[in-house]
């Protein structure tokens, strides 16, 4: 059976996997000269990761990984260190197009661009051996059933990637129907993942650095292909050994699942 997610965003079950690669790379929203990244991945990115390992066509799993029907908990494993590395390339022809021959539904006429033009100098922002835990569950049975199959049996549809598709990643450590179990009740919390708050309600520490991102979280299919329609705000901690600190008032539901305090979202 597949879980059940309750009006906090806990799920009764999870998947827990590990993503592992030499090198990352999460394109920041609204940047295009130096091509920065993010340091976690954006949820749509993981939605993204495990549809390619079930072998989802494009644009046609964002409802499997709504807000209300999924769940996911994303925990850093190693400390988020970047490097900058040069890449030249042609910049995009505009007069380059795709139109399908008249009378076929099958043939296509393609243009090229001139491969012989200058090349432009970009800076890629590039994670350095990055790996993340993360923790799933999804309310369409025959979908999670399919992922868990998958993940078991080290199969996967489409080679999954931190990012990039150069990145291959390799998926480690799978746990199945892993039960979050509640957090003992406190004044504050440490917790492991990634946690859906602004900065000002972290709670600060000492030798301890936290880091603030907004990335896309939710996507809905248009006719013309997808867009965003939720971005979250959380906070993450510098160092793979350090935990984000919030009050026990904070709109958050720590929860322990394999032996880590994490925030599902």
């Amino acid at each position: 059976m597949s879980p059940t997610i309750d009006a906090n965003g806990v799920p009764d079950k999870c998947l827990s996997l590990t993503v592992r690669s030499a090198w990352g790379h999460f394109k920041r929203v609204g940047r295009s000269v130096t091509k920065q990244t993010y340091r976690i991945p954006p949820r749509t990115t993981v939605a993204g990761l495990l549809a390619a390992i079930v072998g989802s066509d494009r644009d046609s799993y964002y409802d499997v990984f709504a807000a209300d029907t999924s769940a996911i908990a994303i925990t850093a494993l190693t400390d988020l260190r970047t490097v900058n590395i040069p890449t030249t390339g042609l910049g995009t022809d505009p007069d380059q197009s795709v139109t399908r021959t008249a009378g076929s539904r099958r043939s296509y006429a393609l243009t090229y661009q001139d491969t012989g033009g200058d090349r432009q100098l970009h800076a890629y922002e590039v994670l350095a051996d990055p790996a993340y835990r993360i923790d799933v569950a999804l309310e369409d049975e025959d979908y999670y059933e399919t992922l868990q199959d998958h993940l078991v049996s080290g199969t996967s549809h489409y080679p999954p990637s931190l990012g990039k598709s150069e990145y291959l990643c390799s998926i480690e450590d799978v746990e199945v129907d892993v039960v979050p179990s509640s957090v003992e009740q406190r004044d504050q919390y440490d917790i492991d993942s990634i946690v859906p708050i602004s900065l000002s309600e972290a709670i600060p520490q000492s030798r301890v650095t936290y880091r603030i991102e907004r990335s896309p979280a939710v996507m809905e299919a248009t006719p013309g292909g997808r867009r965003t329609t939720r971005f979250d705000d959380y906070v993450h901690t510098q160092a793979a050994d350090a935990n984000v600190r919030v009050a026990s008032s904070a709109e958050v539901t720590p929860v322990n699942v394999d032996g880590r305090t994490v925030v599902f979202r």
